[in-house]
């Protein structure tokens, strides 16, 4: 539960509707490359793409790359930076519909690096059928190894969509975004104590341990202190999952949003972070259609960041991210989504 809360502090911070992240950028290369980094939405009216130069010591902000748009071979636009909170990021405003094969090429201004990025915009779900939410008291909220982290209250959020037919599906379950209130406490270097109070609308992880499509079939069972441990059973974090369980046929889906969970100040040594405790109100669930080449990407990044792993271990070694950006490195990633309203009732 810790490493979840630690994880929605990042995704609080960076995540948009648009599902827009900054990702890992390797810096160890001799040789310099452009590297590409965006996830993109055919539900967006303006996606953003971060360009970078990858280094030995550090990755520099490319602030002048010629950036083109394509779709289905003809030229869209030439896009231009800004800057905002998460960075400088390339504006990209042409419109993307379901089955539109883009094409973004990028450029460095002396025109020494060249790389692009080409993929098909997938297809969504026709919608989410059913939805269901419900208060439930001392969920048990379990670590990788099956431990019991927490209990504590959480809604209890089930879903059903059904699968595209004919094809291999790659899906993403978006962090519900929910109505919350915010408590952030801090003090100043003369001892006073404030807390700030807020209402707002963030995005929540959720606990997928027991859910056997999102864990694709590795479910984590609940551990004693004298059984042993699960090993190798990844919490899925990102939830990204495949058809494979349900080809053709409808999913049905069951996650738990904790009610109250802390968020640790790393600000400075006044700042005691902040509590966020889920409200009464809607909540937008989402189920996003992906790319193959993201969904491997977030899955490893799950890999990355579980509790089992050890990029020292001669065994497991350091992962390397998987890319889709010719000529360079990076992900961008494409999206469609089916999503729905749902009220919470505490």
């Amino acid at each position: 539960m810790k490493k979840a809360i630690l994880f929605l502090q990042a995704l609080a911070l960076l995540a948009t509707v648009a599902c827009e992240h900054d990702m890992d950028i390797r810096t160890d290369d001799e040789q310099q490359q452009l590297s590409l980094h965006g996830y993109l939405s055919a539900d967006s009216a303006v996606n953003r793409l971060a360009v970078v130069m990858t280094g030995v010591k550090q990755a520099t902000v490319v602030h002048q790359a010629h950036v083109e748009v394509y779709v289905n071979g003809e030229f869209r636009e030439k896009c231009y930076a800004e800057d905002g909170e998460d960075g400088r990021r390339y504006l990209i405003t042409t419109p993307f519909c379901p089955g539109d094969r883009v094409r973004i090429d990028v450029t460095s201004s002396d025109g020494m690096h060249h790389a692009y990025v080409e993929e098909t915009v997938p297809q969504p779900v026709s919608a989410i059928t059913d939805i269901k939410a419900e208060l439930v008291k001392g969920h048990k909220f379990l670590s990788e190894f099956g431990y019991i982290d927490e209990t504590a209250d959480a809604f209890e959020l089930k879903l059903t969509f059904a699968d595209n037919p004919d094809r291999t599906d790659f899906y993403r379950f978006a962090s519900p975004l929910v109505e919350a209130t915010s408590e952030h406490r801090y003090s100043d270097p003369e001892g006073g104590y404030f807390e700030d109070f807020d209402r707002v609308v963030v995005p929540v992880t959720f606990d997928c341990t027991q859910d056997p499509i999102l864990m694709e079939g590795n479910t984590i069972k609940p551990s004693s202190d004298l059984d042993l441990p699960t090993v190798g059973n990844i919490i899925n974090r990102y939830g990204v999952f495949t058809d494979r369980l349900f080809r053709d046929r409808e999913a049905s889906l069951c996650v738990y949003l904790p009610l109250k969970y802390n968020l640790t100040g790393f600000d400075n040594a006044y700042d005691y972070g902040t509590i966020i405790t889920l409200e009464s109100g809607e909540a937008a669930i989402s189920v996003e259609s992906i790319t193959e080449s993201e969904y491997y990407y977030l899955k490893a990044l799950n890999t990355s960041e579980s509790e089992t792993y050890d990029e020292n271990s001669d065994l497991t070694g350091p992962i390397r991210l998987p890319s889709n950006v010719h000529g360079g490195t990076g992900l961008v990633g494409f999206s469609a989504s089916a999503s729905v309203k749902c009220t919470l009732t505490r």
